[in-house]
């Protein structure tokens, strides 16, 4: 598409999380400092919540790539809309990897022997749930608060990483056994407008910009204006404006191109 015009070796502006477009923001770098704390010392829970589209998967990749080869075993689930059987064999899926069974008990048998066996090899094992604001039955929280009781006499055998839109954070609270569990709580916010500037020609210089600075302050500004901050929406309005520019020759990116862009966001939404 345009990233040859652009000098750029893959596209900038993907909303996929991927740990190499990880832009450390103050908060983003406090999020993922907090939660390699909480793994690495292999606390009970941690709870991470953030507006939609702020970045909170991608902090949860960072994390991952960061603690796999301190020996910590990710099973991350991003569609947690089940009931209590429902997610407990997912999670069993995401460790082995292979078919499990049916049956309740059969399911919680297999996940104890797999994380006492992951316990046993010196290693740790670490369940995140994206999008747990979804999760639609307490039954499921008493479940996830469970699962914490596998452990010796000095330590946690599991930590219970919940992320989520800002609702939440009242689910967990109205589960007072779980809440009790939970070693950290944190928010995060959107980009000020230095980190949005910082973020954009992060994510440029990622991809592989030769072109210096594409976008002029004036459009970063503008940029910043529209999208609140927000990650996804700043991805949104950088592709589309790169691709505008790339349609007209231009050699930058001014503020009535970023509008053009947003516009055409706008419209397709």
């Amino acid at each position: 598409m345009y990233t040859e015009y652009w000098k750029l070796k893959e596209l900038p502006f993907e909303n996929t999380p991927d740990p190499r477009f990880f832009f450390s923001s103050e908060r983003h770098h406090e999020a993922l400092s907090r939660l390699q704390y909480i793994v690495r010392e292999r606390k009970a829970c941690g709870v991470l919540s953030g507006v939609y589209g702020c970045g909170k998967t991608l902090v949860l990749h960072a994390l991952r790539k960061s603690t796999e080869p301190e020996g910590c075993r990710y099973a991350v689930l991003s569609n947690p809309r089940l009931d209590d059987l429902g997610i407990l064999r997912m999670i069993l899926r995401s460790l082995v990897g292979q078919d499990v069974p049916s049956n309740k008990a059969d399911v919680l048998m297999a996940l104890q022997d797999h994380i006492e066996g992951v316990a046993h090899d010196g290693k740790h094992t670490v369940i995140a749930v994206d999008e747990a604001h979804a999760i639609i039955s307490n039954d499921v929280f008493e479940e996830l608060r469970l699962l914490l009781n596998f452990q010796t006499e000095t330590r946690f055998l599991v930590t219970l990483l919940l992320v989520g839109q800002p609702e939440l954070r009242p689910k967990i609270e109205a589960n007072k056994q779980l809440n009790q569990r939970v070693n950290l709580h944190f928010h995060l916010d959107a980009f000020s407008a230095e980190d949005t500037a910082r973020y954009v020609r992060h994510r440029l210089s990622t991809a592989g910009d030769g072109a210096g600075e594409v976008f002029t302050a004036e459009a970063v500004e503008l940029l910043h204006r529209h999208s609140g901050g927000i990650p996804r929406w700043l991805n949104h309005f950088c592709h589309m404006s790169l691709l505008a520019g790339y349609t007209k020759g231009l050699r930058s990116i001014t503020p009535d191109i970023v509008e053009e862009a947003v516009q055409s966001v706008k419209g397709s939404v």
